[in-house]
């Protein structure tokens, strides 16, 4: 019988122009190799978090699985998102939850 493959720590990486105070020109994904894999690959994601507000997010978008109870977080400094932040998130989301 296979194992179930164990989620790790995965984050995103925001690619500025200049390094302090440059505008985001892409983004990247790190950690969880296969799920990083996945989330780089997913072009669309990557163009709505470029064109959302990055700026406001004063950090970056973290996944801390927890394994014993089967979920994960996926934690921003948003303290109240909006729209395209939020259906941003769910995309992330529901990439999580089919892995």
């Amino acid at each position: 019988m296979a194992e179930k493959r164990k989620l790790k720590k995965t984050w995103l990486v925001r690619r500025k122009s200049a390094l302090l105070w440059g505008r985001v020109v892409g983004i990247e994904w790190k950690g969880d190799e296969s799920l990083a894999k996945s989330l780089n690959f997913d072009y669309g994601l990557e163009n709505k978090l470029l064109h959302s507000e990055l700026k406001e997010l004063r950090g970056d978008i973290w996944i801390f699985p927890e394994p014993k109870h089967e979920y994960a977080h996926i934690r921003t400094a948003f303290s109240l998102p909006s729209p395209e932040a939020f259906e941003t998130i769910g995309i992330i989301a529901r990439r999580v939850k089919s892995w």
